[in-house]
């Protein structure tokens, strides 16, 4: 029972870190939403309907939190179901080492980067404002968010599926039983 509860518990913690805590001790402009990464990693390891389901909750709760009427939520949906969409470890032939971390990186990065250009051509035309110094600061955050991606979904990996290895949790997670017990 606790395992089918870490993902959400995981999702709440990360929201409140990003909202509560987070803010406090930084104000700069390399904030990386930490819920982001949490939805990427369970998009990753979860599946397209988990992903997409604790998207929805994990942007929800940022958006009742920080009050960006549902931009987020739609975000955070899209990130976790293109996550396991792009990157989808059961049926793709296994790949290990170096690859294996770089995809999931690239994956990352490239849907943070795509979020991180929406969200700056809505503040262009909400505030007819653009400097080129925000392309740097948009990429560092990718990569800064890139990063957390890899090193947090081993932890989460063995947090969701306890003492299995994560080859034994791919093979056994189909898509008819990802589909059965959600």
């Amino acid at each position: 029972m606790l395992r089918r509860l870490t993902p959400f518990l995981t999702t709440l913690l990360a929201m409140l870190l990003d909202t509560a805590v987070i803010p406090v001790f930084y104000h700069g402009g390399f904030t990386v939403p930490l819920t982001l990464v949490v939805v990427t990693c369970i998009g990753l390891l979860k599946g397209r309907l988990q992903g997409l389901l604790f998207g929805m909750i994990g942007g929800l709760l940022i958006d009742v939190t920080a009050g960006t009427l549902g931009m987020m939520t739609f975000f955070f949906m899209a990130v976790g179901f293109l996550t396991a969409l792009i990157v989808d470890e059961n049926n793709d032939r296994p790949i290990t080492g170096v690859r294996f971390h770089l995809r999931r990186a690239a994956v990352a990065f490239a849907l943070c980067m795509l979020g991180e250009i929406v969200f700056a051509v809505y503040q262009y035309f909400v505030t007819a404002a653009f400097e080129w110094h925000q392309l740097r600061s948009m990429a560092l955050r990718c990569a800064i968010a890139a990063a957390l991606t890899v090193l947090l979904c081993p932890l989460l990996d063995r947090l969701f599926n306890g003492r299995r290895s994560a080859a034994h949790a791919r093979r056994s997670a189909g898509s008819k039983r990802e589909v059965k017990y959600f």
